[in-house]
């Protein structure tokens, strides 16, 4: 019995010792969470890369930068390096000056490099190479909409002004010549003005489909008085969608400026395989788009390129003549007793200075011939936007949806042989930008025009 008892305290002493062994032995982890180049997600094999180089690393947890600088390695060493901590010092940015048409490999060991002596999970190691020559013919897209996909559109003279954008890659970059960009895609924001939402809208459906490495994704910004910074453009909350000129001293049209923005991409000495230009906008951005297909200069002056227009659940439409839809019969009317059905932007009447310098006949066959395609989401969501209050609205359809069937049913009727219009439908989506843009429907619609 005596010998049972001393038994099971030793049985208990042992396992209370393998238990605190383990515990001692227990050691504490952080993994990464993200980590680009220069804007870009950093995988290895990227090539292109610029001289000027950052990388971005953001871990689980704050890295002491004592251990981590030890940890840290790069080879062949860069001219000059240097390391900043912020987020508590979980994200690690490193600035390095790079030689041309070198191979780097980046490495962290698994080691202890966290705040409290955490050790990394797993072994950080990638490779890349940078510019050939002084001339960028091919980089990693910039995919997320921060400021290093922000970039700017100088325009006009003394002193001139600036129109913000989000590019996926530096399009006004003079030492470049993209050899890989065959296409273009300039997405309009809503009434929100709220461009980088549209810009990560646009950029995850190129990286689904994979197209994000051929097609220049671009995302304009026309902000309001109280938005505008410096000598940026600035117009009415709702003025830019419609081709009006800015409220600054340039008074410039935000379509001229768009047209500003292909001519670039129109370029061959930057872009000499890009063929194709995409404008689209969501909302009050796709009444831009409708109406900038209309509209624009840039077509014309490029006859060498395929353009396409893809207006997404727009509520206004532009009408080409004094008829409109019954939406009960589905056939033409004329309507009466509601003074300014006509005006500018649902007819050619009050127009602004950049469509003044288009005769209304060569307008409304521009807008006939031109592609122009109807995205339309048929959900039945709440849509408070919506104007069910003015006639000149009411008289376009009753619902946003119902709105852009009757834009293509009138198309129909009025030019069943001679346009240029066609529809697609996303099923079950209301006034929703992202839901629209990541569409199945849109997905297969874009890879249709890209490919």
């Amino acid at each position: 019995m005596v010998n049972s008892f001393w038994k099971l305290v030793l049985s208990v002493v042992l396992l209370a010792g393998i238990s605190c062994s383990k515990e001692k032995d227990m050691v504490q982890t952080m993994s990464l969470f993200s980590a680009t180049l220069n804007g870009s997600a950093l995988n290895s094999g990227l090539q292109g890369v610029a001289l000027d180089a950052e990388v971005v690393l953001v871990f689980s947890k704050g890295v002491n930068p004592v251990n981590f600088q030890t940890a840290f390695s790069i080879s062949p060493q860069p001219q000059d390096i240097s390391f900043a901590y912020t987020n508590q010092s979980s994200r690690v940015t490193v600035s390095m000056t790079l030689d041309y048409a070198t191979t780097y490999n980046l490495s962290v060991p698994v080691t202890a490099i966290g705040v409290n002596n955490e050790q990394l999970e797993n072994e950080l190691r990638y490779s890349f190479t940078t510019l050939e020559d002084g001339t960028i013919y091919r980089l990693p897209p910039c995919t997320a909409a921060t400021n290093d996909c922000l970039q700017s559109l100088h325009y006009g003279q003394n002193p001139g002004g600036s129109l913000p954008f989000y590019a996926s890659f530096p399009i006004f970059e003079d030492n470049a010549e993209w050899l890989d960009l065959t296409a273009a895609i300039i997405v309009v924001h809503g009434a929100n003005r709220d461009a980088d939402n549209y810009f990560s809208y646009l950029s995850t459906t190129l990286q689904q489909e994979n197209l994000s490495d051929k097609v220049a994704l671009i995302a304009p910004s026309f902000q309001n008085d109280a938005e505008a910074e410096g000598d940026e453009f600035y117009w009415t909350n709702t003025g830019w969608r419609s081709g009006n000129n800015s409220l600054d001293a340039n008074d410039v049209s935000s379509f001229e400026l768009v047209d500003a923005i292909i001519d670039r991409l129109a370029d061959k000495s930057h872009f000499p395989v890009l063929e194709k230009v995409v404008i689209t906008g969501h909302s009050s951005g796709a009444l831009f788009a409708h109406l900038y297909g209309a509209a624009n200069k840039a077509e014309n002056r490029h006859p060498d390129l395929q353009f396409e227009y893809i207006s997404a659940n727009s509520q206004y439409f532009y009408y080409p003549g004094d008829e409109r839809i019954n939406e009960s019969s589905n056939e033409l009317f004329f309507p009466s007793g509601c003074t300014g059905y006509n005006f500018y932007p649902l007819g050619y009447n009050v127009v602004p200075d950049y469509v003044a310098g288009t005769l209304e006949m060569e307008f409304n066959d521009q807008f006939v011939h031109r592609s122009i395609t109807y995205l339309l989401g048929n959900g039945n969501t709440p849509d408070p936007a919506l104007n069910t209050t003015d006639c000149s609205a009411t008289l376009l359809g009753s619902s946003r949806y119902k709105r852009g069937e009757n834009m293509y049913q009138y198309m129909e009727l009025k030019y069943p042989s001679e346009h240029n219009h066609s529809r697609v439908l996303v099923e079950g989506i209301g006034h929703d930008g992202k839901g629209m843009y990541q569409s199945p429907e849109f997905r297969t619609y874009i890879r249709q025009i890209l490919n």
